[in-house]
């Protein structure tokens, strides 16, 4: 004889709603892996990790999504969290309030996010950048900012815009935020501020200007950034104990030949130069990639870094990257 016995209505709620948000949550994620050559006399070859992330998305209510990442530290060798927010839909086309299109979509982040300043941030994901390494100028600067507060976002059918306010360092907030002014479907042209609400260690108030341009053009996609920074240490936004003055560059042309010749390959190339206070610094960068299948990827990589003092770093890196 089987024994049955009734849960109480509060916690059989539970349960029913715990299921059914189980069941809407999605899955993805990625990783790379990565062999590194140091064609210097006394460089240091060998595999490693590059990214491994598992991604998580679910619809929490109407108008209201949660999205989730867990990112693999291979200094530490632990997950860690990479994002967690909220994503709550205001106006837009959906909207019954906005009956003229004005506002094509909007919404506000709530949670630990890529900061959106400048165009770099929309490539942190290994599967989304073409070449191996990031520009030269992040990661003397900002460096894939990562950080927890708030973004307000939108695009209107003339511009599109982020604001933003995240922790930032010492007791302070960072404001700041990005506008985007599309030229036609060819070409869009972008500025982003963020200054700090309080002075650092020195007295100074830490401040970031960039510009940016992205053009595409058939089968060739162009980026162009340039940034300006002060008290902000080399290459860590949140190591403010200094009054450098930080300006730099890259030009980015990726070359893909899947619509022009029906190949599965795509070729990039970057030039970005860096200065802080009296050190210069260039980096060249070419990339040829090679996509076996929708999910997998195969890049091979030359950079070559060079300074003021004649200090010279080439690497080649040999990439794989599958998405699941």
């Amino acid at each position: 004889m089987g024994l049955h016995k009734s849960l109480p209505p509060t916690v059989l709620s539970i349960l029913i709603w715990v299921t059914s948000l189980t069941a809407q949550i999605e899955y993805s994620g990625f990783a790379d892996i990565l062999y590194n050559h140091d064609l210097s006399d006394d460089g240091v070859s060998g595999f490693s990790y590059g990214q491994f992330e598992v991604d998580l998305s679910a619809a929490v209510m109407e108008g209201v999504t949660f999205e989730g990442a867990l990112a693999y530290n291979a200094d530490d060798g632990v997950f860690e969290a990479g994002a967690g927010f909220f994503d709550i839909q205001l106006l837009g086309s959906d909207s019954d309030v906005d009956h003229d299109g004005l506002i094509k979509q909007s919404g506000l982040m709530i949670g630990q996010f890529d900061v959106p300043f400048g165009i770099d941030y929309l490539q942190i994901p290994s599967p989304d950048r073409l070449l191996v390494s990031g520009p030269l100028l992040n990661q003397k600067t900002i460096d894939g900012w990562n950080d927890v507060g708030l973004n307000l976002y939108g695009e209107l059918s003339f511009l599109n815009f982020n604001l933003f306010a995240v922790n930032g360092w010492q007791n302070g907030f960072a404001l700041g935020g990005r506008l985007g002014l599309p030229v036609g479907d060819l070409l869009e042209l972008g500025a982003s501020f963020s200054t700090q609400t309080t002075e650092n260690d020195t007295g100074a108030t830490p401040n970031i200007l960039g510009l940016d341009l992205q053009a595409k053009l058939g089968s060739i996609t162009t980026r162009l950034e340039y940034q300006q920074a002060n008290a902000i240490e080399e290459g860590n936004v949140d190591a403010l104990t200094n009054t450098h003055e930080h300006k730099g560059y890259y030009l980015e042309v990726d070359l893909d030949l899947e619509p022009a010749l029906n190949l599965p390959l795509f070729a990039v190339g970057r030039y970005g130069g860096w200065k802080m206070d009296e050190d210069d610094m260039e980096r060249i960068t070419a990339g040829l990639g090679y996509r076996v299948v929708e999910v997998f990827q195969l890049r091979v990589e030359y950079l070559s870094d060079s300074d003021t003092e004649g200090e010279k770093q080439n690497i080649i890196t040999v990439q794989t990257v599958i998405s699941f």
